[in-house]
């Protein structure tokens, strides 16, 4: 890769954090695998002396929603003593979660053009409009994620996605469907490369940055990927280079 083209970030200096301990969705690309991997809140104090950057998820109850609510205030006293850095991952909630405006440096959500295809991947029903109407008023800077090929590896609303969020955004990422095991969708395949690629490609045209996230296979789908996409994407995620410009959540720089 030519490094002078792109902006290399190694998202391992944010610590992944829940507020839930389980996700009772079952989504058919996650199945609540990658929470296992996430500390609980209540722990998070215990990382402080080894991260400033939180990323502050957890699992969504069946309407959407991500209880943020009941550790706001220790969230907040944590960020004040210790000079931290949160961005919430704030599924799909119907309202807009303000509660999280005092103490989010950011915002960032997943965007689905499709209802049938955000049903299809986490069986919930939401419009376009009612996922940014959830989102747009909060007062915090905002980022959106698209999810290549996230129904079973499958090119579906992606460009009528980007093409939406190009309206009210200048940045997006992009993410790229990982088969995981012991899910609904184990056994599919990622995208075609020159399928996501041509997805990178309308998104240059139509963001001032664009941005490959940290969600991609690994190994050399991983590598090809990188290879094809560099000339679109201003910042990638994970770069197989191990060249990094900057360290923490891509959202928080871009």
């Amino acid at each position: 890769m030519n490094k002078d083209l792109f902006t290399g970030i190694d998202p391992s200096t944010t610590l992944s954090v829940t507020v839930t301990r389980g996700c009772p969705l079952n989504c058919a690309h996650c199945g609540g695998h990658y929470l296992k991997h996430m500390v609980h809140v209540e722990e998070l104090e215990k990382y402080v002396d080894r991260y400033k950057s939180f990323l502050i998820s957890g699992g969504m109850l069946p309407n959407g929603e991500i209880p943020f609510g009941g550790y706001i205030n220790y969230l907040k006293e944590l960020k004040e003593k210790y000079g931290l850095k949160y961005n919430f991952h704030i599924g799909f909630p119907l309202q807009p979660p303000y509660e999280i405006e005092e103490v989010a440096d950011v915002v960032s959500f997943d965007f689905y053009a499709d209802r049938n295809v955000l049903r299809e991947v986490y069986g919930i029903e939401r419009e376009p409009e009612q996922i940014l109407n959830a989102v747009l008023p909060l007062k915090v800077k905002k980022v959106p994620h698209v999810t290549i090929g996230a129904l079973c590896g499958k090119i579906s609303h992606e460009e009528k996605a980007i093409e939406i969020l190009s309206k009210y955004f200048e940045s997006v990422v992009l993410n790229v469907f990982i088969p995981t095991p012991l899910t609904k969708y184990a056994n599919c395949q990622p995208p075609e490369i020159e399928d996501v690629a041509l997805v990178f490609s309308k998104a240059s045209d139509l963001f001032k940055n664009v941005v490959l996230g940290c969600m991609q296979p690994k190994g050399e789908y991983r590598r090809m990927l990188q290879e094809r996409i560099q000339k679109y994407a201003g910042f990638i995620v994970k770069p197989t280079t191990k060249s990094y410009d900057y360290h923490g959540c891509c959202s928080f720089y871009v």
